[in-house]
């Protein structure tokens, strides 16, 4: 069990890709605090902690680092957490701008801010960030989402530079469309299935979209000693997308 003694933290656990994270990591005897805004994760396991969490809060991360101090150290953490907005730069306002830069950027910042002492304590501790493939490649109507993910490939390089000296590596996924509730705001947009999976095979090269466990097992392989040698770097996982 690859996992195994080692605390995991990771927000926006409760669906999608987060929740897989999860139960990957349970699957190899981590202990997993999920964090959660609604609705907690309904995997049941007695290593599995919810606590709910509003990521863009900075007081809601001070909290919380003193909740975790009871584990006196993290070995990973996982930022998936975030919100996908459609807009382009005449229809998106400078609030809702905002508030997908705070959701999807600073909370990020929040987290290895707050979650850095904890970190420290750990064996070659881990960060894994989740970017998207709009950070690599430019997509319509998305211009508040695509920034906020890009900003996330250099916070990483930025980060993993600064964190070698404890022995910390950061790392990112860029994943392409997923089967997750996040991708039915495009589906709502087009609002026609037909021309939604036309549109998804014709944007990947495999031909179809991602299964949130394609993604959580790239994301479980930084997390771990198997990827001891890589830092600073972001990953697609896009089906192929980026390379079109």
């Amino acid at each position: 069990m690859q996992f195994k003694d080692k605390i995991a933290l990771v927000t926006g656990g409760e669906s999608g890709i987060g929740k897989k994270v999860c139960e990957i990591l349970l699957s190899e005897g981590c202990t997993v605090i999920s964090t959660y805004l609604k609705n907690s994760n309904s995997l049941k396991s007695k290593k599995l902690i919810n606590y709910k969490l509003n990521i863009t809060d900075e007081n809601n991360w001070i909290e919380l680092s003193k909740f975790l101090k009871k584990f006196k150290k993290i070995d990973i953490l996982i930022n998936n957490a975030s919100i996908m907005f459609n807009g382009t730069i005449e229809s998106t306002s400078l609030s809702q701008w905002e508030h997908v830069i705070k959701t999807n950027t600073t909370s990020f910042f929040l987290g290895c801010k707050y979650m850095l002492p904890l970190l420290k304590k750990g064996l070659s501790s881990s960060i894994v960030n989740i970017s998207s493939v709009n950070a690599i490649r430019g997509n319509t109507n998305m211009i508040a989402y695509a920034t906020s993910k890009s900003a996330l490939v250099s916070f990483t390089s930025s980060l993993a530079l600064d964190l070698v000296r404890y022995k910390i590596r950061v790392n990112a996924v860029a994943p392409g469309a997923v089967d997750t509730a996040m991708i039915q705001t495009l589906r709502k947009e087009i609002n026609d299935d037909v021309k939604f999976k036309i549109r998804m095979k014709n944007s990947h090269p495999l031909g179809r979209i991602a299964k949130p466990e394609e993604i959580a097992e790239v994301i479980c392989f930084l997390a771990s000693s198997k990827s001891s040698f890589i830092t600073g770097t972001t990953i697609p996982v896009d089906g192929g997308r980026t390379a079109k």
